[in-house]
């Protein structure tokens, strides 16, 4: 005879999980006001300044061709 599965509540499931997600949530340091600030501006200054390196470097490359065209 083959055995029996034990099928588990879905919403038993759902509730434990939820429970779960809550304990969990409390764990969490949540970072200051202040920091978040500090972070977000370095995050902010850090994408400017690869962008723009970015957008120069192909200036170059960009300019460098049409010298090399003008050359030739």
């Amino acid at each position: 005879m083959a055995k029996k599965k034990n099928k588990k509540n879905i919403f038993k499931t759902l509730k434990d999980f939820f429970i779960d997600v809550k304990q969990e949530t409390k764990k969490v340091i949540w970072t200051s006001k202040s920091n978040l600030f500090k972070y977000s501006v370095a995050t902010l200054s850090f994408m400017i300044f690869i962008c723009l390196f970015f957008v120069g470097t192909d200036l170059i490359v960009a300019l460098l061709s049409y010298v090399k065209e003008l050359v030739s």
